[in-house]
């Protein structure tokens, strides 16, 4: 299969803010959080939560669900050795955004509930 990059809208949208999308037949979150732009898994790798509702900590993302934690600055590592979150990489071209997948056409974003930024310094 081949891989394509895929816009997902422009850097600013996503300051201190995550988005979920349906790219293919995944759903992605992409989120701005601790002065990165990071692109993982919609759906928890344990129970399926949605993950564009987690509660956030820098980098740091908690499943909703039964609060399984990932770090997205260590490539989605469960913080207590669980299962890692799937991440897809990242780049930023004249302040577009774009996420590298397999075999797809484009994305679409997918109304949801803002997730908790609680942990964000504004």
């Amino acid at each position: 299969m081949s891989s394509s990059w895929i816009e997902v809208g422009a850097e600013a949208d996503f300051a201190g803010q995550m988005k979920v999308f349906q790219i293919g037949r995944k759903k992605v979150a992409v989120a701005g959080l601790d002065g990165g732009i990071f692109a993982f898994d919609g759906l928890c790798p344990h129970a399926f939560g949605p993950m564009h509702r987690a509660e956030v900590d820098g980098a740091i993302v908690t499943c909703p669900y039964h609060a399984w934690r990932f770090d997205l600055r260590d490539a989605g590592r469960e913080i207590h050795g669980y299962r890692p979150l799937a991440m897809y990489d990242v780049k930023v071209e004249a302040g577009i955004v774009h996420v590298l997948f397999e075999a797809a056409a484009s994305a679409v974003v997918l109304d949801s509930r803002p997730c908790k930024l609680s942990y964000v310094a504004a």
